[in-house]
């Protein structure tokens, strides 16, 4: 069975637990850059950038990105020729699994989405075209 997964290096891994940090109690959030392989029906994210972006919600069950936050990561990453491989973002009371709202939002963007969870866990999730949320293997590399 393929299976899609998400490569990352310990390097970018503790960025993302660094924005967690920094943001807490409060929802941290970053756009991911990178490339996407295809290999049959299977995808590999690799993870090449992070753009740390501003929670403007300042809440701690949610989180929303300014409009042009959005558009100078877009720009960043159209001038770098990657691609926006994944949303990042914190439960810093949850569980790294998608709420309701993620949800919605994952329909809207579908690429993987990395939540970090209060346990210190991390894993990704994408919607599956007509089959709902699918879990993604998270890789780590050095």
């Amino acid at each position: 069975m393929l299976v899609d997964r998400i490569v990352i290096t310990h390097r970018w891994l503790e960025a993302l637990r660094k924005i967690a940090e920094k943001a807490y109690p409060n929802e941290g959030c970053a756009l991911l850059a990178g490339s996407i392989e295809a290999d049959g029906s299977s995808y590999t994210y690799k993870i090449m950038k992070i753009i740390e972006v501003e929670n403007s919600d300042r809440s701690s069950i949610s989180f929303s990105i300014r409009d042009e936050d959005l558009i100078n990561a877009y720009e960043m990453i159209s001038r770098s020729n990657m691609e926006l491989v994944g949303i990042f973002h914190t439960h810093p009371f949850s569980n790294a699994y998608p709420s309701g709202k993620d949800l919605r939002y994952m329909q809207i963007n579908p690429v993987p989405w990395i939540i970090l969870g209060e346990d210190g866990e991390m894993r990704a999730f994408i919607i599956d075209e007509g089959k709902g949320v699918k879990e993604l293997r998270l890789s780590i590399s050095d």
